[in-house]
């Protein structure tokens, strides 16, 4: 069987050569923006406290994290396994993998 095709919504496209619908091109994209998680699991926001879940060095800093430091006041960006937080003034990212939410 064939489809109706109701040619009320449909226009000539120069490019493709063809009849496309009217509407195709108009619906509206919603940003996809992924959620970051922490080790367990948990979704973590922009100002949540975490701790870390093994020690880590933090290269260009003469500063070694330990196991049970709590990071404070995380920011979460476009990179869903990072998260940014600060170390006295200097800002570091940190993969989510080694923090746990508290």
């Amino acid at each position: 069987m064939s489809q109706e095709v109701n040619w009320d919504e449909m226009e000539w496209d120069e490019e493709l050569g063809d009849f496309v619908n009217k509407n195709a091109g108009n619906e509206e994209e919603k940003e996809i923006i992924p959620e970051t998680k922490d080790a367990n699991g948990v979704i973590l926001e922009n100002g949540d406290t975490v701790i870390l879940t093994r020690d880590l060095d933090v290269k260009g800093v003469a500063i070694s994290m330990k196991r049970g430091d709590k990071l404070k006041k995380i920011r979460t960006g476009d990179d869903s396994e990072l998260i940014e937080c600060k170390i006295g003034k200097k800002g570091v990212f940190i993969k989510t993998c080694f923090v746990k939410k508290i």
